[in-house]
Parts: C-alpha cells; sequence; structure tokens
C-alpha cells in the first residue's frame, strides 16, 4: 500500500491541510486484496479534503467521486455509474484499554481512534467506496428491465408476453365477488 495515504499528524498545519486522492483501480485491488470477489469494478476514485487539527483530535471533512462498473438491478447489464458523497471524521488517540465493559455513548458512535503521529487515510476512503455504493444500482433512470415471464431486456427488445400475467396460484381469487351494502 503507498506511504502517500498517511498523514503525520505533527506535521499538519494550523491553517489545516488540503488533500486530494485519485487513482484507478488497480488500487482496489490492494485495498480490498482479502476479499476473494467483488460486486463492483473500481474504475476511478477521487477525493479532496481537508484535515484540520484542534489539540490531539483530528478533523476530517471532505468529498469523494467514485466511477463503477456494476450490474444493473433492473436488467442485469453491466452499468458504468458515477457515485458522490460528502463525509467527515473524528479521530482522537485511543484511549488506554480499560478492563470492565464499557457502554459507548451516542457521542462516542461518530470518533475514531488512531495511534502514533500516522493517519493512514486508506482504510477511510475504502469505507467511504463502499458506503457509496447504491444498494440497487440502474444502468439509467429510464431502464425497462427484464420481462417477468420470458426474460427479455425489454430495454433492447419488445416481447409478445402477456402484460396481465396472473400467477396461477392466485388467479381464483378473480372469481370472488364481494357485496357492498
Amino acid at each position: 500500500m503507498s506511504n502517500s495515504l498517511k498523514i503525520n499528524v505533527v506535521t499538519i498545519p494550523e491553517e489545516g491541510l488540503n488533500f486530494n486522492f485519485s487513482e484507478d483501480g488497480k488500487w482496489l485491488e490492494e485495498c480490498f486484496q482479502d476479499i476473494d470477489r467483488n460486486d463492483f469494478i473500481l474504475r476511478k476514485v477521487d477525493v479532496q479534503c481537508k484535515i484540520t487539527k484542534a489539540s490531539s483530535a483530528i478533523y476530517i471533512q471532505g468529498g469523494i467521486s467514485v466511477r463503477l462498473g456494476i450490474g444493473c438491478s433492473r436488467c442485469l447489464e453491466d452499468a458504468n455509474i458515477l457515485v458522490e458523497g460528502d463525509f467527515s471524521y473524528t479521530l482522537v488517540p485511543v484511549k488506554p484499554e480499560k478492563e470492565e465493559d464499557v457502554e459507548l455513548q451516542a457521542e462516542e458512535l461518530e470518533i475514531s481512534y488512531y495511534s502514533g503521529d500516522l493517519i493512514d487515510l486508506t482504510p477511510i476512503i475504502c469505507e467511504q467506496i463502499i458506503l457509496q455504493i447504491p444498494i440497487k444500482p440502474l444502468c439509467s433512470e429510464e431502464c425497462k428491465g427484464l420481462c417477468p415471464q420470458c426474460g427479455t431486456n425489454m430495454n433492447v427488445a419488445s416481447c409478445n408476453c402477456r402484460s396481465e400475467f396472473v400467477d396461477p396460484r392466485l388467479a381464483v381469487l378473480k372469481n370472488i365477488k364481494i357485496k357492498n351494502n
């Protein structure tokens, strides 16, 4: 992993440090080398952030732009999509470990920890990539998906299937008459 993603806490100036990062898909392979298979292909990632320091706390605020190759959730074709988002992190020095179980307070859930003088931004960037991936990616908002009967991709062809398909298990319900008084 590249050392360019490690920031020395001591060298962060009072006015803050602007950090820009841009990489292609080979970087992701290193970032996620422990994972056997990804459901997406990273084409490009761009990160811009400002790193500031107040006492021993480090604040990271920025934005991420990720170009992904991923399967469309409607038509299953490969889609090349761009996702963008903002993020912020607060990092504080690691607390000494306590013997007993400690309940986390709500404000502590938004805090990460670092030790030593170096902060590695790699896990932060990798986490943001994963968080930006849409749950149901689409090749386009107008994607028509697949025909539920024959599986034809409705974006490239049409089929002669009936649009009023009734599940045979529910067909008997069509004959029920409800009387309104």
